[in-house]
């Protein structure tokens, strides 16, 4: 890990670039075009190509569903990945030391916290890690309890883990959403062997606070269930906001009873590379991890990558994340003046919106239009949902490609995801286009 006077040098460069991004008029340093449109058409990109094949025909002029960015990635990376392109040899890898120490400077960088390299595991991923940690400490078929709505792959991954997952409904309220802890307490029977919390929160955007935090670590440790925290959007922090890790928490039962989940392929656009890690402060739920047959083995050209973002790529996530926290801005305020059947609240992280489409769904009767469609399917045929007709109206009529709601589970249901991380240009003509839509509805 750095020395303390390093150390203290980087917290100060680190705090000096920052507040200069902060102050930059357009969001971005100069050193990145981040309104530049980058095309990522016809790479095989699950985020563009995959739309013109569930419509074909169609011309998506904004494909705004999956969840990575439309950037060109830190400068830092492709010279580093370049660099080990150079050695034209792909064999086994020895893992280097360097990769950890890149994530336990990081996160003493960011975050103020200390890992010891111990409390450290490596992952292929965030989803593959939470799935060794469910199948460790769930037997199949108990209960993994989650919020809803919540990140649809979490599902996914419960599942694959032959564990049921169960749903304790986030309040919604003017100001946005919060925990039911009397509704979380009920659910927290005695076969439910884990909670999967998501810390910034995806979709709604919460950054949930400590006090949240601690409440929820001790109910859980009183009924022996522990805390599986996936904080992988945690450097997209807006501003004014703050993002509390679980492995902060200075309680007896977030040490025993908490394992963090992150990756630095959400803050830097790399999930092609399939790296991750797993850390907590009780070695025993790591070591418990590993016999539950977690693999650590680590993808090349991710380790370098990824030891490149959090070594030299600081400045480029500092100004896309200013970039990211103008975009939320300038969407807030386009809807409230242009298209006021879509309600928006800012979230606190992350680069996803939650929008409220549930005027514009009722205006064009979308519930009737896919109830409509279900009685013409077979009955095998996959059910048609509100979401699917307001999704496709957005694509046929405006260009725009987001995603379902209703997918993330309960209270998505006249919602959809859109993801900001891209060229405020190419934001500004989804909106316009969104907006002549509505007004053409």
């Amino acid at each position: 890990m750095k020395s303390a006077a390093g150390l203290s040098f980087a917290l100060a460069s680190h705090s000096a670039h920052a507040s200069n991004v902060k102050s930059s008029i357009n969001g971005s340093s100069d050193q990145f075009n981040l309104d530049e449109v980058y095309s990522r058409w016809g790479t095989d990109s699950a985020k563009w190509d995959l739309q013109l094949r569930r419509f074909p025909g169609r011309k998506i002029t904004a494909a705004m569903g999956i969840a990575d960015m439309d950037f060109r990635t830190a400068p830092a990376i492709t010279h580093a990945l370049a660099n080990r392109i150079k050695h034209d040899n792909w064999g086994y890898m020895l893992m280097p030391e360097s990769y950890y120490e890149s994530i336990q400077n990081w996160t003493l960088l960011r975050y103020g916290e200390e890992i010891q390299r111990d409390q450290i595991l490596g992952a292929t991923g965030v989803l593959p890690g939470l799935l060794s940690a469910i199948r460790a400490f769930c037997p199949p078929q108990s209960k993994v309890l989650l919020h809803a709505p919540a990140y649809t792959q979490l599902y996914v991954t419960i599942k694959a883990a032959s564990c049921i997952p169960v749903e304790s409904p986030l309040k919604k309220e003017s100001d946005g959403y919060r925990i039911d802890f009397e509704d979380l307490e009920r659910q927290l029977s005695n076969d439910t062997k884990a909670f999967l919390l998501c810390n910034p929160h995806n979709p709604t955007g919460n950054c949930w606070s400590r006090e949240d935090l601690e409440t929820l670590v001790s109910m859980c440790a009183r009924n022996g269930t522990v805390v599986l925290s996936d904080e992988i959007h945690c450097d997209f922090i807006a501003q004014g906001q703050h993002f509390t890790p679980i492995f902060s928490l200075e309680s007896e039962f977030a040490e025993r009873n908490a394992v963090s989940f992150n990756s630095a392929t959400k803050s830097f656009n790399l999930s092609a590379f399939k790296t991750g890690y797993i850390y907590a402060r009780n070695k025993k739920l790591l070591d418990k991890i590993v016999a539950s047959g977690h693999s650590q083995v680590v993808n090349t050209l991710g380790v370098v990558a990824s030891r490149a973002a959090y070594e030299e790529g600081g400045d480029w996530l500092d100004a896309v994340v200013s970039y990211i926290d103008q975009n939320m801005r300038y969407l807030e305020n386009y809807l409230a003046t242009n298209a006021p059947l879509i309600k928006f609240k800012r979230p606190e992280g992350t680069y996803l919106a939650w929008l409220d489409f549930s005027g514009w769904m009722e205006k064009i009767g979308a519930t009737q239009l896919a109830a409509s469609e279900n009685k013409n399917k077979d009955k095998d045929a996959p059910k048609i949902h509100a979401g699917d007709i307001m999704e496709r109206i957005l694509v046929e009529e405006a260009g725009v490609q987001l995603d379902r709601g209703y997918r993330f589970g309960a209270g998505g249901e006249n919602f959809l995801r859109m993801n900001v991380g891209t060229s405020r240009v190419l934001l500004k003509k989804a909106l316009d286009n969104i907006t002549n839509a509505t007004r053409a509805s």
